[in-house]
């Protein structure tokens, strides 16, 4: 004889509730300090700034590698915290639809940051304000660009 014992309702939903309960404790444990998304977000926000306002050799070119070498390092000491957990996280995603959404970010942000610097340029002015910072006479283009990426980055970071 087998002894078998039947599982009720009130017992499955539990565990499935217990299950959901560890794979949220997991994910929030996994997931980046926020100090580290708000830095990524705002180093971000400072390389489309900075692409979209740079011109020739000026100021904005020191901006972009700076943020640039920036993001670079924190994305590697967050993968490196990772390993440190004990989690081995891949680049890219396995799935299909997860390479698309990937991709999909990929194009959202180059357009982002191409049209912001597309309207920077169209959008200055002749004449220069002479004598005012460099800032002074720049469109909302950048401005504008650089919050969407901010704003983008912190969003799908902390996701």
């Amino acid at each position: 004889m087998t002894n078998e014992k039947q599982v009720t309702t009130a017992e499955a939903q539990s565990a499935l509730e217990s299950l959901n309960k560890i794979g949220n404790e997991t994910i929030s444990s996994l997931r980046p300090p926020l100090w580290l998304i708000i830095i990524m977000s705002l180093l971000c926000g400072i390389f489309t700034f900075s692409m979209a306002a740079a011109e020739h050799e000026n100021m904005w070119a020191l901006g972009i590698w700076l943020s640039g070498i920036s993001i670079l390092l924190l994305v590697l000491f967050c993968r490196y915290s990772e390993r440190l957990l004990g989690v081995k996280g891949k680049l890219l995603p396995s799935s299909g639809s997860g390479k698309v959404f990937v991709g999909l970010q990929g194009l959202f942000f180059a357009l982002v940051i191409t049209m912001g610097r597309e309207a920077t340029l169209l959008g200055r002015p002749v004449t220069r304000i002479e004598g005012a910072f460099p800032i002074a006479d720049l469109p909302l283009a950048p401005y504008i660009a650089a919050v969407i990426v901010s704003l983008s980055v912190a969003y799908l970071t902390y996701k």
